[in-house]
């Protein structure tokens, strides 16, 4: 399902910043859509770190397969680690998804689609922390696409910085400035960071990601 205030938010970034919004022009096509699954998407988000969203599809399909198309708590807790590294996914993310696994098996509500969706922002960074393998990133992450929260800025994902850069020009900063002029930018597109960053991601990678 596609974010009720996705309209009003394109609109918003198009009049208050020319550069985004030619962006959100060209690429007017692409929207964010949840999954309605908040397992599904913290797995994604796990099997995407660090990786090209082209890279981590083909694994996600391949976790399919080896979950014989059905990616829940129980049969990504019951896989043969040994099968899972042979269809590219290292030790350490197999432990995280093993991790999250065990988090939603503890407590089966955590998979109803309404668990999260009704808690604000603080309450899930410090629920979802707890999780050894998840971080900030991940977190963002799943704030996005699951909960689809208006304003999130995941300022740390490399895709979305090298976006910026280009679009802007600022490639030559030093980190300082970088870092700096990065927060100055995302001020432009509150209250709808999250659609900033969903566009800005489509022009650094026309592999539209979707977790």
């Amino acid at each position: 399902m596609v974010p009720e205030y996705w309209s009003e938010a394109k609109d918003y970034l198009i009049n208050s910043d020319a550069l985004l919004g030619n962006i959100i022009k060209k690429y007017s096509h692409a929207k964010l859509i949840s999954h309605k699954n908040p397992f599904v998407t913290l797995v994604k988000s796990i099997v995407g770190q660090q990786i090209s969203v082209k890279v981590a599809d083909k694994l996600y399909q391949r976790l399919e397969i080896s979950c014989q198309k059905n990616i829940n708590p129980e049969n990504i807790y019951s896989c043969d680690n040994k099968s899972l590294r042979e269809i590219g996914l290292s030790r350490q993310k197999i432990n995280y998804l093993k991790n999250i696994a065990i988090f939603f098996i503890n407590d089966p509500q955590r998979l109803e689609n309404n668990y999260f969706l009704n808690s604000d922002v603080g309450v899930l960074y410090n629920e979802l922390i707890k999780i050894k393998g998840i971080g900030p990133w991940t977190i963002d992450m799943f704030l996005i696409f699951h909960c689809q929260k208006p304003d999130i800025f995941p300022s740390k994902d490399i895709g979305l910085i090298n976006s910026i850069k280009n679009t802007y020009g600022i490639k030559n900063l030093s980190k300082t400035d970088l870092d700096y002029k990065i927060v100055e930018l995302s001020q432009n597109w509150k209250p709808w960071r999250t659609v900033a960053t969903f566009y800005l991601w489509c022009y650094i990678d026309d592999n539209v990601v979707q977790y």
